[in-house]
Order: structure tokens, then C-alpha cells, then sequence
């Protein structure tokens, strides 16, 4: 199980960099800089603070969810 884990550890990494490897160099105007600082905040995120990965991905695919489950439900109307 681990290996699993791992595997998905660097996968949800590589797509979390290249998201802000965009944004990095959009706001900072350099490649060099962006590059280092989405390495910085990518390395802190997945491997000093796991946790955060895990509400990072509840509120980003959560909020779509639970909302299209609330829309599908309709109460039943008083008899």
C-alpha cells in the first residue's frame, strides 16, 4: 500500500506544480523565480504538510459534489 501511495503522492505533486508553476510565473513575471518559488511551496505542501493536500482536495472536488447531490434531492411536498 505505500507504493500506491507514493505513486499517488508524486502524481498529485506534478499536477499541483505545474498549476503553480503557472500561476508563479504569471504573478512574478520571471521563469527563474516562478520556477523556484512553485518548487518551494510544492515541496512544503506535499511533503511538510501532508494534511493541507487533504482539504485542498475536499474543498476543491467536495464543493461540486455534495453541491450536485443537493441539487438532485427534492424534499417531498406536504400532503
Amino acid at each position: 500500500m505505500g507504493d500506491l501511495w507514493n505513486d499517488l503522492q508524486l502524481a498529485l505533486v506534478l499536477i499541483f506544480f505545474v498549476y503553480l508553476l503557472k500561476w508563479s510565473t504569471d504573478f512574478t513575471g520571471s521563469k527563474k523565480i516562478g520556477i523556484i518559488l512553485a518548487a518551494i511551496v510544492a515541496y512544503l505542501t506535499f511533503f511538510q504538510h501532508t494534511q493541507y493536500v487533504w482539504i485542498i482536495l475536499v474543498l476543491f472536488f467536495g464543493f461540486s459534489f455534495f453541491g450536485q447531490i443537493a441539487e438532485g434531492f427534492t424534499p417531498p411536498a406536504p400532503k
